[in-house]
């Protein structure tokens, strides 16, 4: 293997990849978004020995393009309205190609110097997005789950500095957010030791914000019991309705309280690209950190979450920092400030920084506020349809991109609870088996709905007015 032999090999493997890559971009609009294939079916195209020789690329591209690529469900679809993912740019998605080429180890300055100057620069402005001033800083992440995480272990650690050391002992520390907060929360609070119970999940309203009463009163009554409240999650673009948490008052209560304010805005933050929208997200910018996921609504690849930290990268290194004997020698220059696994749990870190500099840089603000701003409007142009409908029943305000209805004819209304709730599985199951769309169902309030969301900039008017011609069909299909 030689330098000109590589060449060579990506020369070749680019050409028929890039083939690959635009054929499948053609059959976007006419694909069937998901595969009738089961488990089973799958597992036989897989099942081999391990490979003792190894075989041309090419025959590893023909069983890509047979067994894999088709039976993949195709979120970047016009038609897929499932959860947070979107079509990722084409500019994000070659960016991808380059991240590999240079196979940078971000984690540390010396190891990735450009890789850090990006990251920090695209850093700089998801903060100034959300409002953060010059000093603020943060970290990118694998996703919202683990930014959320990052941001909890600093609450955490905020309460008692031995706790990184000695980890936690006897205190009933608790942290409160509402009923529809993503599972990561709870999730963390199990990783960081705090135990899954420390989490109080705040009943909601009826359009499905936090209830401020119900709060305040579970703060009074773990007080009173011996516990001690650390933080409060508020949601910025909740999974199952986008719905936002009223942060400002959020803000409030945690301060009173002394207690960390995080704000999961994974999903809802691209708001502040619109001036139409940013102020559903007032208050972002007193929060002590920020979950932000541009793999959501900018449109990068997978996997993009970001962690946001208003008081800037200390926070994040009294939390995190370490020094390994091999990467703490001085160089003559002070360069620990860009090492970025001192700024959360990953060592050895993908060059994501590079997708999301692209992507920024390939729409700008405007690009990304006309596109959010469409995906607003056409998720209020399907709410209207459906508001015409007798059958359907809208579950729930338009907040962001994200519509909750369910089907409701009268037939179905006399039924039980749970009768209900099978017919809105029923009708879900139906659409995602025709291949024609998809869209998951959610249980809002103890009752199951059905949950679009316009996350694609493919997706146009039309796409949706097909939506709704197919939800007709298949609902009369499924009381015959």
């Amino acid at each position: 293997m030689t330098t000109d032999s590589l060449r060579d090999q990506h020369e070749k493997l680019g050409r028929a990849v890039t083939k690959l890559i635009s054929e499948h971009a053609s059959r976007l609009d006419a694909a069937s978004v998901t595969s009738s294939a089961t488990p089973d079916d799958l597992k036989k195209f897989f099942a081999e020995p391990l490979p003792l020789r190894g075989m041309a690329a090419e025959e590893i591209l023909e069983q890509f393009a047979r067994d894999v690529a088709p039976h993949a469900m195709q979120v970047s679809s016009p038609n897929y309205f499932g959860q947070f993912n979107p079509t990722p740019l084409a500019i994000g998605v070659w960016a991808d190609a380059l991240c590999s080429s240079l196979n940078q180890n971000a984690g540390a300055w010396r190891n990735g110097p450009t890789s850090a100057m990006v990251e920090s620069q695209s850093i700089r402005w998801l903060c100034e997005l959300v409002g953060y001033r010059e000093n603020a800083f943060g970290v990118l992440a694998s996703g919202g789950s683990e930014a959320n995480l990052i941001a909890l272990k600093c609450a955490r650690d905020r309460v008692e500095a031995e706790i990184m050391r000695k980890g936690v002992g006897a205190e009933h520390l608790t942290v409160y957010t509402s009923e529809q907060c993503h599972y990561s929360v709870e999730k963390s609070l199990d990783i960081l030791g705090l135990g899954r119970d420390s989490l109080r999940k705040i009943e909601t309203d009826d359009r499905f914000h936090i209830r401020l009463d119900s709060l305040k009163a579970a703060i009074t009554k773990d007080v009173y019991e011996g516990c001690k409240p650390i933080c409060i999650v508020g949601v910025a673009g909740t999974t199952s309705t986008g719905v936002i948490d009223p942060l400002p008052e959020l803000f409030e209560i945690a301060h009173a309280n002394d207690c960390w304010f995080h704000v999961d805005a994974a999903y809802g933050g691209a708001l502040a690209f619109s001036d139409k929208h940013k102020s559903k997200l007032r208050g972002i910018e007193l929060a002590d950190s920020v979950t932000f996921d541009p793999h959501k609504w900018m449109f990068v690849p997978f996997s993009c979450g970001a962690t946001l930290v208003r008081h800037g990268g200390q926070v994040l290194r009294d939390s995190f920092d370490m020094s390994p004997e091999y990467l703490s020698e001085g160089r003559g220059f002070s360069d620990a400030q860009y090492d970025f696994f001192r700024y959360g749990q990953m060592g050895t870190r993908r060059f994501n920084a590079l997708k999301l500099w692209m992507c920024f840089k390939s729409m700008g603000k405007s690009g990304y506020s006309e596109t959010v701003e469409r995906h607003i409007e056409l998720t209020q142009y399907l709410a209207s349809r459906l508001d015409e409908l007798p059958d359907f029943q809208l579950v729930g305000e338009i907040e962001t991109a994200v519509c909750c209805f369910r089907f409701l004819p009268e037939t179905v209304r006399a039924m039980s609870g749970e009768e209900q709730d099978r017919i809105q599985q029923a009708l879900q199951q139906r659409i995602e088996k025709s291949g024609k769309a998809f869209f998951p169902s959610t249980v809002l309030h103890g009752r199951r709905a059905l949950r679009v969301n316009i996350n694609s900039y493919l997706t146009e008017q039309r796409h949706v007015d097909d939506l709704i011609e197919l939800l007709q069909a298949e609902s009369r299909e499924l009381l015959n």
